[in-house]
């Protein structure tokens, strides 16, 4: 079987062999991801996953290995340790606690990647990596905001972690009639016209107790309980909440979907009532709740970091987007029968 994954106008395409799946990567990654068969002609993919139950190409004996990560995350559960070597043109990578590897070949702009019954986190962050990774290369802002969509425009809600951003865009979604565009990263790019535009990416939902006991069956898709602490999948007393029962508990957007940004939103929810105080918007600001694929662990080399060439036009980007109109959100963060721009 063979597909094409398409994310906003970067493509990869993916060959399975006999006896290996990436069904649960492809479920996960189909909120934002399309995938169909891989066009006879047309533009070339970024790269071509090879997917195998065995290895085709295996490191040579003399491979000098050392000691690196896949994903680092504060929670344990999110983060998969590897080892890593490069050899002959070619770099490998052997996950530890999974046994899944990844075999590198940039020159020919393919990737071997043999599969196991355990592998689950690590086709997803490889792809993360090249989807937006090729899209900072073309010139993408990546916020760290979630985005909620109505009526072809979004909402963005920026801040660090823990200011409220997820609790503020389930708000909007229960009560103003919004779609949950992105979680946890908006990318936001200058389109050939020169207008700016706005995508989401899937994520795992990281939620606190308070926020998951205010949505009726929310509780129960996130395993919550009444006595929340100790609970072992997330940090900062969040639970790592099942992204598929979540979208069906709340509308999503459209895959690929990209539309302008009409407000953006800087929370800082806390003991209170609910205040919305207009702000001015500042590019300084959003430069600072901006992140990028290229920053993580360097477990491969495969596309170069062109982001130094885009520099002029990410800065417009966050120009635009400050001279949106702002607000700040305190309190409780409870957006019901408040009116919003």
């Amino acid at each position: 079987m063979s597909l094409r994954l398409t994310y906003l106008d970067t493509r990869v395409d993916v060959r399975f062999a006999a006896g290996s799946d990436l069904t649960e990567t492809l479920r996960f990654l189909g909120s934002h991801v399309t995938s169909g068969p891989i066009p006879p002609d047309g533009p070339a993919p970024l790269a071509t996953l090879y997917v195998a139950a065995e290895p085709a190409r295996t490191p040579p004996p003399d491979a000098a290995w050392t000691e690196g990560f896949v994903r680092r995350s504060a929670s344990d559960f999110f983060t998969v340790p590897a080892r890593l070597a490069s050899a002959r043109g070619l770099e490998y990578v052997e996950c530890h606690r999974s046994g899944t590897r990844f075999v590198f070949d940039a020159a020919e702009r393919r990737i071997d990647v043999t599969v196991t019954d355990r592998t689950a986190l690590e086709p997803v962050e490889l792809l993360r990596e090249l989807f937006l990774k090729d899209q900072e290369n073309r010139g993408a802002v990546v916020l760290h905001a979630t985005a909620a969509h109505r009526g072809g425009t979004a909402v963005l809600v920026v801040g660090a972690k823990g200011s409220g951003k997820s609790t503020v865009l389930l708000e909007l979604v229960e009560h103003h009639g919004h779609e949950v565009m992105s979680g946890d990263k908006t990318v936001a790019r200058r389109q050939p016209d020169g207008s700016l535009l706005v995508s989401g990416w899937p994520d795992y939902p990281h939620l606190g107790y308070g926020t998951i006991a205010k949505y009726p069956g929310l509780a129960e898709i996130a395993g919550a309980t009444a006595e929340p602490e100790g609970h072992a999948f997330s940090p900062y007393g969040k639970y790592a909440v099942d992204p598929l029962p979540f979208r069906e508990r709340f509308p999503s957007a459209a895959p690929g979907l990209r539309v302008p940004a009409r407000t953006v939103l800087y929370p800082g929810i806390g003991p209170g009532p609910t205040r919305l105080t207009p702000v001015a918007g500042d590019a300084e600001t959003l430069a600072a709740n901006t992140e990028s694929a290229f920053d993580g662990p360097r477990w491969h080399t495969f596309l170069p970091d062109l982001r130094d060439r885009w520099a002029d036009s990410r800065a417009g980007v966050l120009t635009e987007l400050a001279a949106l109109p702002s607000l700040a959100l305190t309190g409780e963060g409870d957006l019901a029968g408040l009116n919003l721009p």
